[in-house]
């Protein structure tokens, strides 16, 4: 087995042609999302099972802790780079940590709101602080991120909720925050430990905080910036590591976040230039999260896109802007159709995604709002499609598509918030 300095997480690369019962597929030669596999990671029960996977691939990523080991002999020498730790991460989806769901998002979404709501009203004192000159504490800032980082590792979707449909007082305000949420939830889907999650959430709160040195002018400017407006709003990722430097308590960690959420995979983002896996884990982690929020976010010149067409858009950034891996992962964590999504079903019901069924990508649990003729329940019920129900002459329920927000007139907002 290809070996690190703690081997038992690692996957191991095997050719399809060797691939033997019971052995437990975790990761393919190339994203789930281009495959025709409705489970992302799956025990090989039978021969239909490896000619499926000889279709589809060259080789696969087999972990010996869910099922039978590839013998030594067939084992293919990993080609990720060893000194880069989602070299590990990424034959193990779920990381070296395992945070299993511990409340539904019926319990977990009232606590998420509290944490939610404490980490803007963090936001704000931390700009009027920064503003004035006062000093900031990095450990401060941790202890107030507490409740909504134990939020997020007892249930995700809770907070997904929120961010899809809170009203924001603000992009700048909103946008620290959600970026924030998103790169815990995502770095808990990573497996990331808790302190690092701890780090990467400071760090991503504070990415923008770099902006305080630029005119409110360019700030709120409503249409394209000039090249010299340009060069000077990138300037913010230089004041921003500086200030964040200054901070006590910080940390070498919440510093790369400030430093490299605007560089990319191919070596063309700012500031320095730096490309693949020179850049550091939290850097790309924040740049995919600080991207998908800030096109899905309203802005002053333009509406936000519905988190399905992000998704979309996401996914053909991979290789250039981000490393493939991590924008696949990225689309793992939060689904095809993120919690929140106003989707109808082929039985032309209409619902609202509230929770994601994160090995079966397409199937998440939907909570009902209008019935087939296009007229709302009295009481909303609940469909988990992971169950595979099916309608009354015996079809399998499934998504039949995404739906722009408030179609039929509805508000998801009407629900739960």
């Amino acid at each position: 087995m290809t070996t690190t300095n703690n081997n038992k997480y690692l996957h191991q690369k095997v050719s399809v042609d060797n691939l033997k019962f019971g052995m437990y597929v975790a990761a393919l030669d190339r994203p789930w999302l281009e495959t025709n596999f409705v489970f992302q990671g799956f025990h090989i029960r039978k021969m239909s099972d490896i000619e499926r996977l000889r279709e589809e691939c060259d080789y696969v990523f087999v972990d010996p802790e869910r099922g039978v080991p590839v013998p030594r002999e067939h084992e293919i020498t990993s080609s990720l780079p060893e000194n880069d730790k989602l070299a590990k991460i990424f034959r193990n989806p779920r990381g070296d940590e395992r945070y299993p769901i511990e409340t539904t998002v019926e319990e977990e979404i009232k606590l998420a709101r509290d944490g939610y709501d404490d980490a803007l009203d963090l936001v704000s004192t931390l700009l009027k602080d920064a503003g004035s000159g006062q000093k900031i504490k990095t450990q401060a800032i941790k202890q107030t991120l507490g409740k909504m980082i134990a939020s997020i590792l007892r249930n995700p979707d809770a907070f997904m909720w929120l961010k899809q449909l809170k009203d924001k007082d603000g992009y700048a305000y909103a946008h620290c925050v959600d970026a924030c949420g998103l790169a815990v939830t995502f770095g808990r889907h990573l497996g990331l430990p808790k302190n690092e999650l701890e780090n990467l959430a400071a760090g991503t709160l504070l990415f923008d905080i770099g902006k305080l040195q630029l005119p409110k002018s360019l700030l709120n400017k409503p249409g394209r910036l000039t090249d010299r407006e340009y060069a000077l709003m990138k300037r913010h990722v230089e004041f921003g590591a500086r200030m964040v430097s200054e901070m006590q308590g910080s940390t070498k960690e919440i510093i790369e976040v400030v430093w490299h959420h605007h560089e990319r995979h191919d070596g063309k983002g700012y500031p320095r230039g730096v490309a693949g896996h020179l850049i550091p884990v939290n850097g790309r982690i924040a740049a995919i999260v600080d991207c998908y929020d800030a096109i899905t976010s309203d802005r002053p010149y333009r509406k936000g896109l519905p988190s399905y067409e992000a998704i979309r858009l996401l996914y053909n950034f991979r290789g250039k802007d981000f490393q493939s891996d991590m924008v696949e992962q990225f689309i793992q964590c939060i689904g095809l159709y993120p919690v929140g999504t106003l989707v109808e079903l082929n039985t032309g019901e209409v619902g609202i995604v509230m929770a994601q069924n994160r090995l079966r990508r397409l199937r998440p649990k939907i909570m009902l709002v209008l019935d087939k003729e296009k007229i709302a329940y009295d009481f909303n019920p609940v469909l988990n499609l992971l169950d595979d129900p099916a309608d009354e002459k015996g079809r399998r329920i499934e998504i039949r598509r995404p739906l722009e927000a408030h179609s039929y007139g509805i508000n998801p907002k009407d629900y739960y918030l």
